[in-house]
Formats: C-alpha cells, structure tokens, sequence
C-alpha cells in the first residue's frame, strides 16, 4: 500500500531553462535575447488505500487514489483562492485547512459502499494491504482523483482536475474539471467575470458555430453528428490553453457516454469584443 508523499517539482522557467531565482517576471538580458525566469514551487502528492468490502450477496475491492500536483509558490502570486479551488475541485472539500487533510479525509471516506449512514450500510468494509491476485474487472472497483497543471506562465495557470469512479456497471464514470487561475485578479475565470454583461447573450451563437466548425459539419448537422442539440444551450466550463480559450463539456452534457469529452476550441479574435479588459490580456491577440 502507498503512503502519502511529496516530491518537489523543478522551477519553471519561461523562455529558457536556467535556475531558478528572483520574483514575478524577472528578466536577464543576454544579447539580443531577453530571459524571463518565473520561480516555480510544487509538489506532487499521492496516496492510495485498498479495501474489501462484503455484503450478503458479494464480496468486491475498492481502490481510492490521488494524484496531486499541489502549488506551494508561483512566482509573487497570491495563490491562496487557487489553494482553495482545487481541494474544492478535487474533493469538494470546504472543511480541510491543507491538501494532506483533504487526501486523508477522501482516501478514508468509503461511504461509496456503505452509505452516507441513514441506512443500513450496503457493505462491511476493511482495509487492505493490497488486491488480492485473479479479481477480474467487474470485482474491482476504484475511486480516483488527479490533479495536474496544463499550461503556466507570469500570467495564469489552468489545471485538469479528473475524477473517476467505477462501482460496476458497463463503464466508469469520469468527470474532468478545467480550470484557468487569473494572478493578477486571483480569481478563478468563469463565464461570468470573463465576460462583459452585455455580450452574454452572443456567447452561444459562437460556441456552436465552433463546434460545427470542429466536427466539419454545418450547424444544422450536429444532431446527426452525435449531438443533443436541444441541450446545447449553456456554455461550457471554460479554460484557457496555447492562446485559445475552450469550453469543455462532460460526458452526457451534451452528446452520450460514448462521445467522450468535449472542449470546443473558440479563437480569441472570435470573442474578444465580448472579453472584460482585465481578460484580455490574457491572449495573444496579434493586434
């Protein structure tokens, strides 16, 4: 069985690889090349607990598993809002002051199994050393989390959390959550502060254009390409990734199981007269 641990992460630095040193966006100057260092400080966390459970009818193992690339600094930034919104995005937890309070209190909550304790529970429950050899797939069951980062710069960060349950059935459930880290407002961005009030309404009228564009079919093709058009009616989580801002959707959000994840992939020229300012910045606009 793992135990928690905590491997520090090198210094990312943008433009070069060099040491790490300084603050938010210090620069060096090396004849015509300019060098951007942004002192970086992470740990990767994981930890791993198996268990047996037994009913009347059944006997079958849950694995719980984290993975968890946790933010100490990022360059000057006050990160303490990015702190809270992944243990929230991770385990939707509000009660645990540090992510090794958060970790222990997910890997050891089996209520999966045995209920949230208003009933008689489903299962008994214990803890193993590890999976026994044999269990086939549909006597395994696991419950994990994983967080990582996708993109960083002076800027912003936009992490991946994935969380991915399987308690039988034809398939797991897996649910990512995207999310960008604005520094400089230290805010988490969402459809509501990254857009003008105003312009709320043009935001759809895009996103469907774009995933038409993605899945080559014109707009009145989508049904027949697989999505609920009739559910198309909201937009996605957004992220920023490479200069382009995406909307992601879960399975079941707006296609079936079987169509996986869905980002849409929306141009900043597309909605920058939508963007607040303060967003703006963010992209690369070429102009």
């Amino acid at each position: 069985m793992k135990h928690i641990l905590t491997s520090a992460s090198c210094a990312v630095l943008l433009g070069a690889l060099a040491t790490a040193c300084g603050g938010n966006g210090e620069s060096k100057s090396t004849g015509e090349v300019e060098i951007t260092q942004f002192a970086v400080n992470e740990v990767i966390m994981t930890a791993d607990r198996n268990y047996r459970a037994v009913s009347a009818l059944d006997t079958v193992y849950l694995d719980q598993y984290v993975s968890l690339l946790w933010p100490k600094t990022l360059g000057d930034a006050d990160i303490a809002t990015l702190r809270d919104s992944i243990m929230y995005f991770c385990f939707a937890d509000t009660l645990s002051k540090t992510p090794d309070e958060a970790i222990q209190r997910f890997i050891s909550d089996t209520s999966l199994l045995t209920g949230d304790g208003t009933t008689e529970p489903l299962y008994t429950v214990t803890p193993v050393d590890s999976l026994p050899e044999g269990v086939d797939a549909l006597g395994c069951y696991f419950n994990n989390v994983t967080g990582s980062v996708i993109e960083l710069d002076e800027e912003m960060v936009t992490y991946q959390v994935t969380s991915s349950t399987y308690l039988g059935g034809a398939h797991p459930m897996t649910v990512i959550r995207p999310f960008t880290y604005d520094f400089e407002t230290g805010r988490v961005l969402d459809v509501d502060n990254m857009f003008r009030p105003e312009c709320r309404d043009s935001i759809m009228p895009v996103i469907v254009n774009a995933l038409a564009r993605q899945l080559d079919v014109p707009v009145s093709g989508l049904d027949r390409a697989g999505i609920f058009s009739s559910q198309l009616t909201y937009p996605g989580q957004p992220y920023i990734n490479n200069n382009t801002l995406y909307f992601h959707y879960n399975p079941y959000d707006i296609a079936p199981y079987s169509s996986g994840m869905i980002d849409v992939a929306v141009y900043p020229y597309e909605v920058d007269t939508f963007l607040r300012p303060e967003v703006r910045r963010l992209f690369d606009l070429g102009y």
